[in-house]
């Protein structure tokens, strides 16, 4: 029987140490270099956290702080409102407490309807995108808002169920919404809340449901020709028509210096494309995909002091024509 335990060798014979390349000083050495690396990579990172934060705030300077609910309001309702530009199936009273304006441009109001909405959204398929509209009615003041959606099946653009977003005085935005999942029939919640003020909140509910017409291609910041005509809302009058070449959403040719004029259109347009839906074994002359929104003057000729249509809301029937690959 053999063994180290009972052997005549010194047990440095018996179990030679193997060189590992390493002195006495080495081990301590490399620890120290070890700590001074991750010291070095702790405060990188507390640099990098830090201007990332600044930065934020920044983008949001003033909104954190306090505010008064009489600063944010004005005659009685919070000084933002929200709805979806589809025209058809449209949007209602969310409450049943008031009547849609028989003529949206004479309006007196500061705001674009009378109250909250319940509008209705009839998609395409999984991917298909809405049109979130959010008008800031304070000419004085930047908005900050945390946006969220009640709904898993829903985000924000593709950016998940909540984003912060600041809103220019007397601006308005489109945000679009996408549908991540299939909803046959189903209703969800968006909730526009002042950062500062928790209790300042305007609601958006959405009634959801499928059309029939699955479509695998939901356009977005992607070029196409489409085929449009539009009508003066509240007249009836139809003001144009014709075929445009355009971005869905925002083109970022109109963001050069100078912008290119004969690409640039109402702000509106470009965002009333996106959603427009297509099968991806489908030719590219696609007519029949169509949509129909309503602009409200801030995303029309709003802003263009002296136009003919500065007041007018504007309803575009928009058919896909061509979706380049």
């Amino acid at each position: 029987m053999s063994g180290s335990w009972i052997s005549d060798r010194p047990e440095a014979e018996e179990h030679p140490i193997v060189p590992l390349g390493f002195n006495e000083m080495a081990v301590p050495r490399l620890a120290i270099m070890t700590s001074i690396g991750t010291i070095l990579m702790i405060i990188i990172a507390g640099i990098w956290i830090g201007i990332g934060a600044w930065t934020f705030l920044n983008q949001f300077d003033g909104a954190f702080a306090a505010i008064d609910e009489e600063d944010i309001q004005l005659d009685g309702r919070w000084t933002w409102e929200a709805t979806l530009l589809f025209y058809d199936p449209g949007c209602e009273s969310r409450n049943d407490d008031w009547n849609w304006p028989s003529d949206l441009s004479s309006q007196d109001e500061t705001f674009w309807f009378p109250g909250e909405l319940l509008c209705t959204w009839a998609h395409q398929g999984q991917g298909d995108y809405a049109h979130l509209a959010i008008h800031n009615v304070d000419s004085d003041n930047a908005l900050p808002l945390s946006i969220k959606i009640n709904h898993e099946a829903v985000s924000i653009d593709g950016q998940g169920q909540g984003i912060l977003l600041q809103i220019e005085a007397g601006d308005s935005v489109v945000v679009p919404l996408q549908l991540e999942a299939g909803i046959d029939d189903g209703m969800f919640t968006v909730s526009l809340t002042h950062v500062s003020l928790p209790s300042a909140t305007v609601y958006l509910d959405v009634e959801v449901y499928s059309d029939g017409s699955e479509k695998d291609r939901h356009a977005r910041n992607e070029r196409m020709n489409v085929q449009y005509t539009v009508w003066d809302e509240d007249t009836g009058e139809q003001l144009d028509d014709g075929i445009l070449p355009a971005t869905a959403g925002e083109d970022p040719m109109c963001n050069t210096e100078p912008p290119i004029p004969w690409v640039c259109y109402i702000e509106g347009f470009g965002w009333g494309l996106v959603g427009l839906d297509a099968d991806m074994e489908e030719s590219l002359t696609l007519l029949g995909t169509s949509h129909t929104i309503l602009l409200p003057p801030d995303l029309a000729y709003g802003n263009n002091d002296g136009h003919e249509l500065q007041q007018s809301w504007l309803r575009f029937e928009l058919e896909l024509e061509q979706l380049f690959v």
